[in-house]
């Protein structure tokens, strides 16, 4: 456990939390958070918290509780690596190489990623200020765009304007700059650096012209992009991502409770599937070339009930099947089945056996720096227990994902199959 930037805890996977660091308020916060989440983020005891498998950021009473993941032993290699996976599972468009930023931004995540979204939004209203037809219906003196008759008909002579109404004009002033002004504004409030508050009062003068109003995550799932505005999809994804994962305080019109975290079961599954789907054409299955690849591929229903449903069914040029399913748990060759449970083997049996024609091969694939390579075989089912290095995803040297080595870490997992 560490701290950078004041009131910032940093973690990683697994880690303890004392209660004595928090204080009471910071406890009670973070019990509320994880609650909030309905996600075990934090498993509580009688005297600390220990994170579990979720990584991000929790803001408990007047502390910001940050959980990276345990690959690296630098902090920025770890965000790196983060970054990377949420690039390619499509949860949080942060460049990789923004990493560079990590020291100087206090090795606050939260930091990271409000930088990120200030200079994103700056450099899109710069490029591409946003007006809109806007349809309006109001009361006016004088006949303007389509007459509302209906209204007319109501009684409109009692009223100082004789005119119901309902035409366009080209504005600012319409839903997507809405929903950036007031994401922009929460930020303007949480962030602790001159240098990004800066930039989000420059986009808050850019945004003057449009109205202040209250937006909700839904509010945002309403606004539709087209080819001329398609450039803010990925800071409407930061807007979402901020509206749905907060509590706001509407009277100071700042967040009272914010947390973000991703479950690192679900983002290496995301990862992997992602990958292989990408980069198909390098990847191989044995001697074999890879022919196509379905990502979470249903299998049936266990008993007409459960659905199944596997990570990924690959196919080679032979036309043979594959089952590739992704674990995220601590393995090692001193424990009994490599540390596979009971319920995994059930479970790849069932996957195994769906269908009209069983999978004879499946491979359940684990991010461990040990060697893992084990063969099981049920007939003619063989389940392959195989190991991969998450140290190579992230290359800090670079700032960006390794993708040559991702490739051969696959294919070396791979190997066994058509042999």
């Amino acid at each position: 456990m560490g701290s950078g930037t004041p009131d910032l805890i940093r973690l990683k996977e697994y880690e303890d939390l004392p209660y004595a660091v928090l204080g009471e308020e910071g406890k009670r916060g973070l019990q509320r958070a994880t609650e909030a989440l309905k996600a075990p983020v934090f498993r509580f005891f009688l005297d600390h918290a220990q994170a579990q498998q979720y990584v991000g950021v929790i803001k408990a009473g007047r502390h910001t509780v940050q959980i990276l993941p345990k690959i690296h032993d630098d902090e920025g290699a770890n965000l790196g690596y983060l970054l990377s996976l949420l690039g390619y599972a499509r949860k949080l468009r942060i460049r990789p190489s923004d990493v560079a930023e990590f020291d100087r931004l206090g090795g606050s995540f939260l930091e990271v990623w409000i930088r990120y979204f200030a200079g994103e939004l700056n450099r899109l209203l710069r490029r591409q200020y946003g007006h809109r037809y806007v349809e309006v219906e109001e009361r006016t003196s004088f006949l303007r765009g389509k007459l509302l008759v209906e209204r007319e008909l109501a009684g409109a002579a009692a009223l100082s304007a004789r005119y119901a109404c309902r035409y366009e004009v080209f504005t600012p002033d319409h839903l997507l700059n809405q929903v950036l002004k007031f994401c922009n504004g929460l930020l303007l409030k949480q962030t602790r650096l001159a240098s990004t508050r800066r930039l989000l009062r420059e986009n808050d003068v850019m945004l003057a012209d449009v109205a202040q109003k209250v937006i909700r995550a839904e509010d945002v799932d309403q606004i539709h992009l087209d080819r001329l505005n398609r450039g803010y999809e990925p800071i409407l994804d930061l807007c979402r991502l901020l509206l749905k994962n907060s509590t706001l305080d509407l009277r100071a019109g700042r967040i009272a409770q914010l947390a973000f975290v991703f479950d690192m079961n679900l983002l290496f599954e995301e990862f992997v599937a992602e990958f292989v789907d990408r980069h198909s054409d390098k990847i191989r299955l044995g001697a074999n070339r890879l022919a196509w690849v379905k990502k979470q591929q249903p299998l049936g229903k266990l008993f007409e009930k459960f659905g199944m449903k596997v990570d990924l069914i690959l196919k080679d040029d032979t036309h043979h099947k594959v089952l590739l399913d992704t674990k995220y748990k601590t393995l090692g060759a001193q424990k009994d089945q490599q540390g596979l449970s009971q319920e995994d083997f059930y479970q790849m049996y069932a996957y195994g056996s769906a269908g009209e024609r069983p999978y004879e091969d499946i491979v359940l694939l684990y991010p461990t720096t040990d060697v893992v390579q084990q063969t099981f075989t049920h007939g003619r089912m063989k389940l392959h227990v195989r190991q991969f290095d998450p140290r190579v995803i992230y290359n800090s040297e670079r700032g960006q994902p390794d993708e040559e080595a991702i490739v051969k870490e696959l294919n070396e997992a791979l190997s066994i199959l058509g042999s």
